[in-house]
């Protein structure tokens, strides 16, 4: 025999006799990495963090990050719970994550999760808005025609009238100006100049005027003021000499307009552009301003609104109102505070149609917050720094009051902040006292009036809920778009972010889609019913691989509303939601027979063929129970027995079984530390897997059935590993580790087993790479070889005599 040498080790292949394995391929391989082709072994799992669900296994494991601290907390279910983390939402400061499995589906954040003692998560909302629950109540001030008092018209043709009372008028209102027909005269020509009286006529020189001569022989036309002689007479020239004298009147009916819109300059003011003589403060009662436009329905409706900026479907709308635009509105009904539930709803939006019988569009009028409690106030330098219980939805440009506060030295009214903090904190200019941080009670509302600032300020929930809608329609612009924002079924499973920051989630056979970044809204409209039950979900390549009970399907396209779904043609049902794992070459999953594999390339796959068949995946595993996680190049995955790792490769790929002490859960990969943790058992402990510097498992690798041509008695052999404890971590030294003279992490020794015949006849402890003998007295030509260690071997050597050995 020219002997014998095990090298390049690699793992398992079940479905393959013993005798017909590749030369290196093993019978068993456990707990043992094979990524170098030396059986190294793995660190034993260490317990690094404790996640507080006591008392039952725990089935989903998640990590968050302390913003401040950067700690690591983890949560934990003893559900199958699906997270999911649109782009950025993981790495911010709130870490807000989206789940299923927990009851209805929700959302969370680092503060809600992790406020109070453990298990987390301890708070949440749930996702999806829900449907408003009272229809608002409308009544209008009837509008009365108004009565001039005055007119005036500048060089630019803008007109500014002065009525008699208040005309309740806003900016942008449209209105009708009527009455202004002709002032009444005298007049005498001489030659070419005629002078006209006209008391007060308020006109300026150059100005146009058309005069209408009632008797005498001077002919009517327009006149350009070439004198004004006083404030009741004014010269114009006439094309024609003539000496005559009678009655005239001036045309003033350019001050007239239909649908005009107005600037409003005071309560009993306004302002149009209508080009024509210039004129200055001129007395008149003739004039009569109305609302323009036809008496025509208008109705209100109110959303659900957020501090995340989130908006709910619309409430039935309001009775509809016969008005005129331009008409004050008192909108009631109004809700006073959210909705029952586990909802962020902290204010509402209202909306109202045209003025039209026609148009069913809303037009979003005001956002309106509820009032905020205070929590805490100091002021130092004149600022005071103000917390309250909820966000306070401020922004630079708001104006709030702080009213019935216990320190009423913190009471202000018509205020806007100096600077936002952050959403529970805002500072504002006080003149008073210092004080310290101290708890304080009282409420922040906010200004809704159509230009807080500007116009007098009416703080909604103060004294009353109403809304009194006198906003110019000119300045409503946003259309209601939330008709379809539907929250998501209840049921509601397998969440997984997709194109365009979208979620998606499925119940039975159908899938649901929630809105590109608008994650709380889930219209129906979007949603696509697969053939066949789904189990699970996975996004790839940025395609959505549907796993169901049968075929699986792919979805393709970056708008949810226009998707289109194609079926694999290969039947792989999934058998096991929690084994699917993306493992970057494809998505992986537990089938009948083995393991199966999608990828835009390469297609439907069963990756594991060349190991198991469908009889030793069903007899040597737990299929529908695995569980798995991508962890560097390698599928890991557990079950109700054991666990193991693969490792695809051209030839077929690497499988190793795993055992440990108390078989794991659940797992979470952290992609920051690259670090695996899982849960085990049910006294709350999280452990780390493979943390280099822990102590080594112990591992066995035992070899194929090795045949020889001939009968043959090996009589001697040698196995080179890491025996002394003298070297740092392999996967930490700097130099190559193959020509490195120091060991790898030996920390022990290393048994070897030798078969002869199926029957054991040989098992030593070995200490060191010193040639050792085996039993004599016979002769076979089936051997099997098993090495068991905590420590790296890398080759064992064996032959009939030990001078043979030194040549192999």
């Amino acid at each position: 025999m020219p002997g014998l040498k095990l090298e390049k080790f690699q793992g398992i292949a079940p479905r393959v006799a013993p005798e017909q394995l590749p030369s290196m391929n093993a019978q068993t391989a456990t707990n043992v990495k094979l990524f170098s082709g030396d059986l190294i072994p793995y660190p034993a799992p260490v317990v690094v963090d404790n996640h507080g669900l006591t008392g039952s296994e725990v089935k989903t494991l998640y990590g968050l990050y302390d913003p401040d601290t950067d700690a690591r907390v983890f949560l934990a279910w003893d559900t199958d719970v699906d997270v999911a983390t649109p782009a950025g939402e993981d790495d911010s400061d709130e870490q807000r994550f989206y789940y299923t499995g927990d009851g209805e589906p929700r959302v969370s954040n680092y503060t809600l999760a992790t406020t109070g003692s453990q298990p987390f998560p301890v708070d949440y909302f749930t996702l999806g808005l829900p449907l408003p629950d009272t229809i608002p109540t409308t009544s209008a001030a009837a509008f009365t025609t108004k009565t001039t008092s005055s007119y005036a018209r500048d060089s630019s043709g803008v007109v500014t009238i002065v009525t008699s009372t208040d005309h309740g008028l806003k900016n942008g209102a449209f209105v009708n100006v009527s009455g202004f027909t002709n002032v009444a005269g005298t007049y005498s020509q001489s030659g070419t100049t005629i002078t006209v009286t006209i008391t007060a006529h308020g006109l300026s020189t150059s100005s146009q005027v058309f005069l209408r001569f009632t008797s005498g022989s001077s002919v009517s036309t327009l006149f350009t003021v070439t004198t004004v002689v006083d404030a009741n007479n004014f010269e114009v020239e006439s094309s024609t000499s003539a000496t005559t004298s009678g009655n005239v009147e001036w045309d003033i009916t350019n001050l007239n307009a239909t649908s005009i819109e107005i600037t409003s300059l005071s309560d009993t003011s306004f302002s149009y552009f209508s080009p024509g003589f210039q004129a200055s403060t001129t007395t008149s009662s003739d004039g009569r301003v109305d609302l323009s436009g036809e008496t025509q329905a208008r109705t209100y409706l109110y959303t659900w609104f957020t501090p995340w900026n989130e908006e709910s479907i619309g409430s039935e709308p309001s009775e509809p109102l016969f008005i005129r635009e331009g008409q004050v509105v008192t909108v009631s009904n109004l809700p006073t505070t959210g909705p029952t539930g586990k909802n962020f709803v902290r204010g509402i939006r209202l909306y109202r149609t045209l003025s039209t019988t026609s148009d069913t569009a809303f037009l979003r009028l005001a956002t309106l917050w509820f009032p905020v409690a205070l929590a805490t106030a100091a002021r130092a330098s004149n600022v005071v720094t103000m917390t309250t219980t909820e966000p306070h939805n401020l922004s630079l440009t708001s104006v709030f009051k702080i009213g019935g506060c216990s320190d009423a030295s913190f009471d202000i009214a018509d205020a806007t902040p100096a600077s936002i903090v952050d959403d529970y904190t805002f500072t504002y200019a006080q003149t008073d006292a210092d004080s310290a941080v101290a708890t304080v009670t009282g409420s922040l509302f906010q200004d809704v009036s159509e230009n807080p600032g500007t116009t007098t300020a009416r703080y909604w929930g103060e004294s009353s809920f109403d809304f009194t809608d006198d906003f110019a329609v000119t300045s409503l612009l946003n259309i209601l778009d939330t008709d379809e924002f539907e929250a998501p079924p209840p049921t509601l499973s397998g969440l997984v972010t997709y194109n365009n920051d979208t979620l998606v989630g499925f119940v039975g056979n159908q899938l649901f889609f929630s809105e590109p970044r608008e994650y709380h809204a889930w219209p129906r409209s979007y949603v696509q019913t697969i053939p066949y039950d789904i189990v699970g979900l996975a996004v790839f390549s940025g395609q959505l691989l549907v796993m169901t009970e049968s075929y699986p399907y792919i979805v393709a396209g970056t708008d949810p509303a226009v998707l289109s779904v194609i079926r694999v043609d290969a039947r792989f049902p999934c058998i096991s939601k929690r084994s699917i794992t993306n493992m970057g070459y494809g998505v992986v999953y537990s089938t009948h027979g083995g393991l199966a594999a999608y990828s835009t390339v390469a297609g439907p796959q069963l990756i594991t063929d060349a190991l198991h068949d469908t009889d030793t995946w069903n007899t040597l595993l737990d299929p529908s129970t695995i569980f798995a996680a991508a962890y560097r190049d390698e599928y890991l995955a557990w079950h109700s027995t054991a666990g193991f790792t693969f490792e695809r490769l051209q030839t077929g790929g690497v499988l190793v079984d795993l055992t440990t002490d108390d078989l794991p859960t659940a797992m979470w990969y952290d992609y920051r530390s690259d670090g695996l943790f899982f849960a085990s058992g049910i006294a709350g402990d999280v452990y780390e897997w493979d943390q280099l510097g822990q102590p080594n498992q112990q591992y066995s690798w035992v070899s194929k059935i090795v045949e020889t041509e001939n009968p043959l008695n090996i009589g001697a052999g040698r196995v080179d590993a890491d025996y002394a404890a003298t070297s740092p971590v392999w996967e930490g030294y700097t130099d190559t580790w193959e020509t490195a003279a120091t060991l790898w992490d030996a920390d022990g020794g290393v048994t070897l087993k030798l078969w002869v015949d199926g029957t054991l006849v040989f098992e030593q402890a070995l200490s060191s790479r010193a040639l050792f003998r085996l039993p004599t007295g016979y002769k076979s030509d089936s051997f099997e070889f098993g090495l068991y260690a905590s420590v790296r071997v890398k080759s064992a050597k064996f032959a009939e005599t030990p001078t043979s050995l030194r040549t192999v």
